[in-house]
Parts: structure tokens; sequence; C-alpha cells
């Protein structure tokens, strides 16, 4: 009954380690916690764990009947399957799924490197040589048939080598997975945005 009176409490958005490291346990008892990659969110939370003996990335969710929480994790897991059918670099891969009568997660590889959102991103986007490696990024994204990348610098990570990974690809559609107008709508608009970023590079 304790048991039971725990696990009903543990709130996908909690501050306190130990309740992340519960979650954690409950989704699969060969997870372990490391910390938390992503402390400000709520509603999904980024955790770093150790699987099969290496850090890689959880990310997790509430389940719930809200429609649209299903469907971003849906976009994302064909997503990340397609960058895998393609074996794209410059994406996270996809692991491992899990899910309880609670949660829904993702296991992904961990990138080591640097957040965007950890620099100074205003000096980033009006950086030619930056511009042109997540123009790369899109253009490889585009051509394995998935847009709607829309960028948030928390979910792109540069390496010590200035390499861009895509960790986040939760907003992406896949071209055979929605209509063809939507789909063309989506990549016109990611160029849009790079375009947009181009126009501004001072160095």
């Amino acid at each position: 009954m304790e048991t039971k009176l725990t696990e009903t409490l543990l709130s996908i958005d909690t501050r306190l380690e130990s309740e992340l490291e519960a979650i954690v346990h409950q989704l699969d008892p060969g997870l372990r916690y490391i910390h938390d990659l992503h402390s400000d969110a709520s509603i999904c939370r980024t955790l770093l764990v150790k699987y099969q003996e290496n850090e890689c990335t959880l990310k997790v969710r509430r389940l719930s009947r809200n429609m649209w929480d299903d469907t971003y994790f849906y976009y994302e897991i064909k997503a990340l399957k397609r960058t895998a059918e393609r074996n794209l670099t410059g994406v996270t891969r996809l692991l491992n799924e899990f899910r309880n009568d609670r949660f829904h997660a993702l296991i992904k590889t961990f990138i080591p490197g640097t957040p965007c959102n950890e620099l100074n991103v205003d000096e980033l986007l009006t950086s030619a040589e930056f511009v042109q490696k997540l123009d790369a990024l899109y253009l490889k994204l585009h051509l394995a048939g998935i847009a709607k990348i829309h960028f948030l610098p928390r979910k792109v990570i540069i390496s010590d080598d200035g390499d861009l990974t895509l960790v986040d690809l939760s907003t992406c559609i896949v071209n055979t997975e929605t209509g063809i107008q939507l789909f063309v709508q989506a990549m016109r608009e990611d160029s849009q945005f790079i375009t947009r970023l181009e126009r501004h590079t001072t160095h």
C-alpha cells in the first residue's frame, strides 16, 4: 500500500532528485539516474541516465489525455527512426522506448558538448560559420524528408570541435506522416528562418 501511494504521488514537474530517480527506476530498474539536464522543464523532463553501461539521455513525459502531448512524442519517434534509416550524422539517435501506466520515455544517445543556450546566442546567430553549419544540418534533414525543425538554442549541442548536433526533434514532421502541403510549408518556413539569419551575419 505504501509503495502504491509513493508511485501515485510522483510528479514529472518535481524538483526533487529522489523523485526523478524513482521515476527512472519505475520505467526500468536497469536504468540509473545521474542528474537533470533541463531543470527548468515541467511537462517533459530530460535526464542523464546510465543505460547498458553508457551515459544516455532519457526524455520523459507524463501520460495524459492531451492529444498534443502524444503527437509531439509520436513525431519525434518517427523523425528519429527516419534519421537512423538514413544514417544521418548531426542528430541524436533513438536507442529504446519505455512506458508504464504513468510515464512514457525515450532513450537517446547523450551528446557531449555545450547547448547553445549556455553560450552567447545573439553572437552565435550572427556568426557566418555557425549559420552555415546550421543551414547544412537543416538541408540534410530536408533531404531525408524531415522538416519543421523549429530552432531552439537548447536543442542544438556544439562539440569542442564546433560540430552541431540536434538533440530534440519533437517539433519535426516526416514527409510520409503528413500531407505534402503541410510538409512543403514547414520546409519553406525552415528555409526562411535560415535566410533571415544569413542576412544578419556579421562575421
